[in-house]
């Protein structure tokens, strides 16, 4: 072996999850741990707010059920898009994925506020499609790894946000009032588990 061959590094070789693994002692930009983090508080607390909104409301009305689920889906996708782009130092997987579903989120959230006389079915294609969307999200972030959040807790969040969306889906063939109440607490669920399993700021990392 030559000293240039000796002087070449091999190449990373490996699963996505392994790279990520071997990634995690790199310096990464606050910036992408503070964004994370607003992003998962942040849609934590409108989606526990607009559930309880939804399951105590007297009066359930498809308006009622455009506003809870247009304002959760501009926010959890506009917050989800930000800290895409200020994820420095993160993986490229992570930030694509993030930014993608943050967008489609967020442009489901506009259709349903945009124009709240629509089916209750369109409302649940898109509400449940956006959690679906979101906890792939989270479950590939959670693969790839992220120094804002920690593994096991990504994974919970992730599969609670793929259950709510199922629910979400499959609730439309009841009354309104009952979408409404089911909905409501898939949203209070999907928020409470995001704002409970996010790792201390010095855990976060790990």
């Amino acid at each position: 072996m030559t000293g240039v061959d000796r002087g070449r590094r091999a190449p990373a070789t490996g699963t996505v999850g392994d790279l990520a693994d071997r990634a995690e002692g790199a310096p990464v930009d606050s910036r992408a741990v503070r964004s994370f983090r607003a992003f998962v508080v942040v849609t934590g607390v409108v989606a526990i707010v607009l559930g309880i909104v939804a399951v105590v409301w007297p009066e359930p009305s498809l308006v009622l059920v455009a506003l809870v689920f247009g304002v959760y889906l501009v926010a959890a996708g506009s917050m989800r898009v930000v800290a895409a782009v200020r994820g420095h130092g993160t993986t490229a997987v992570w930030r694509w994925t993030s930014g993608t579903v943050g967008s489609l989120v967020g442009v489901a959230g506009l259709v349903t506020l945009v124009d709240p006389a629509v089916p209750l079915l369109v409302y649940a294609v898109l509400a449940g499609v956006a959690f679906l969307l979101e906890g792939v999200a989270a479950l590939v972030g959670a693969f790839v790894g992220h120094p804002g959040s920690s593994r096991l807790p990504t994974v919970v969040s992730g599969l609670l946000s793929l259950i709510g969306g199922v629910v979400v889906l499959v609730a439309p063939g009841l009354a309104l009032t009952v979408f409404t109440v089911f909905s409501g607490i898939a949203l209070v669920v999907v928020g409470a588990a995001a704002l409970l399993l996010l790792p201390p700021r010095a855990a976060a990392r790990r």
